[in-house]
């Protein structure tokens, strides 16, 4: 490598490492990822709400009861979670009290009421009135509450023992444990933790490689329009300072990427106690976190096709950064590579989930969707390499140098034309220049 391209790297890297938008971007991005994928619990937390009141009609006269024993959860401060109040009315005196636990309700006096049907058992149908509908997690715990109770009287209603029965159903559930065949061994594993693992990686790539294809288009047009490359040129070949741009720019992601490997490795392994700690003790939701297994082959190859994939739309990037002459029309013309991206990322939803079919394995051949969706097989497969990752990174690397070849031709013409913005097809003629 010419030390002239070294110049340009150390220019476009150390210039924009240095500025607060990318330290502070940088050190906010773990943040953020906390943010959205805890911050619902916290903030849950942290807002919970006091006492909620709540008058029952109950009708039926056999619900109230088991109703309150089921429901008699506590707050973090030790406080009962609701305070149920029992109603008595006749039929003639029903439309009176609803008129009146209503405008309670409007006043904020209390939170609603139900109204439970004498015919409940028979309709299964219960009314919950409130000021705001939005709380379904307490929507869903009173229609379990609800339904348990219902399910347990028809029971007894037809000669059977509802608790013996239900007694027998928790012991008759069966847990499906998962395993991997490797090589090795069998190896456990969980489904929906590899699938979220997957998710998460590369939405990162997919964001990543976007924004900062982005920067380096907005870099190239920069410079164009302000007339500096053609002083940059006087003492740099064209070729050199596009590649110098790209292996710089390139290099900022993989600063970030870095971090954000290591921030995703204590993440996981703090996960668990960090949600118990804000009251998330759900099993299920524990068991997933737990199987999050985010090794270091992984990271590896997700650096590797990140290297990649920026090289490769990076060129195209900077082609097109070339050929138009203002950012406004650089964000026009950028849509067919984002089509290729949002492409690649839908079709990573499909392939995640059956790595191994015959068409994940050609379409993760394609180069323009190669890095998003080979590393997807390669996330969820892990500790097994797919069928065809090698083939891909020789295919991707091949196509990668290729482009790089073409796009250096367009880019050595484009960033001294000014004025009119050239079509595609004299964009293209530039290939054959000497």
């Amino acid at each position: 490598m010419s030390k002239k391209v070294v110049a340009v790297i150390k220019r476009e890297y150390i210039s924009r490492a240095k500025t607060k938008g990318f330290i502070i971007g940088t050190v906010l991005f773990p943040v953020i990822l906390i943010l959205i994928f805890s911050g619902i619990f916290i903030v849950g937390v942290l807002f919970q709400p006091s006492t909620r009141t709540y008058h029952i009609i109950d009708q039926s006269g056999i619900i109230f009861d088991e109703f309150v024993r089921i429901q008699s959860d506590t707050l973090k401060n030790g406080k009962p979670k609701y305070n149920f109040i029992r109603e008595k009315v006749s039929s003639e005196e029903l439309e009176t009290l609803l008129e009146t636990l209503k405008s309670k309700v409007v006043n904020k006096e209390i939170d609603g009421y139900l109204l439970i049907p004498e015919d409940v058992v028979q309709k299964r149908e219960v009314i919950y009135s409130v000021r705001n509908v939005s709380d379904f997690e307490e929507q869903s715990s009173f229609s379990r509450t609800l339904s348990t109770i219902v399910t347990n009287i028809r029971l007894t209603n037809r000669g059977f023992k509802a608790e013996e029965i239900r007694k027998e159903m928790e012991q008759g559930r069966v847990r499906v444990t998962s395993h991997q065949i490797t090589d090795k061994g069998e190896v456990e594993k969980s489904g929906i933790s590899s699938y979220l693992l997957t998710y998460i990686l590369t939405y990162v790539m997919f964001l990543m490689m976007m924004i900062y294809g982005q920067i380096l288009m907005r870099s190239v047009i920069e410079e164009k329009s302000q007339r500096i490359t053609e002083t940059i040129v006087s003492a740099v070949r064209p070729v050199e300072l596009m590649i110098g741009k790209i292996i710089g720019i390139c290099g900022l992601g993989l600063t970030q990427l870095v971090i954000f490997g290591g921030f995703m490795l204590g993440a996981i392994y703090f996960a668990e106690p960090i949600f118990k700690s804000f009251g998330m003790t759900a099993p299920e939701f524990l068991d997933v976190i737990r199987k999050l297994h985010f090794t270091a082959p992984v990271f590896g190859f997700m650096v590797l096709f990140f290297l990649l994939g920026f090289i490769f739309y990076s060129g195209l990037y900077a082609a097109l950064g070339a050929i138009v002459n203002s950012e406004d029309e650089g964000q026009q013309f950028q849509w067919p590579f984002m089509i290729m991206f949002m492409l690649s990322y839908f079709i990573m939803f499909t392939v995640a989930r059956h790595p191994e079919t015959a068409r994940a394995f050609w379409v993760s051949l394609i180069p323009f969707f190669t890095p998003m969706v080979m590393f997807a097989r390669i996330a969820v497969s892990d500790p097994i390499i797919p069928s065809g990752t090698y083939l891909s990174i020789v295919i991707m690397s091949i196509s990668t140098v290729v482009l790089i070849m073409i796009v250096s031709k367009i880019y050595r013409v484009g960033i001294l034309m000014y004025g009119k913005k050239p079509s595609i097809r004299e964009a293209l003629k530039w290939i054959r220049y000497h």
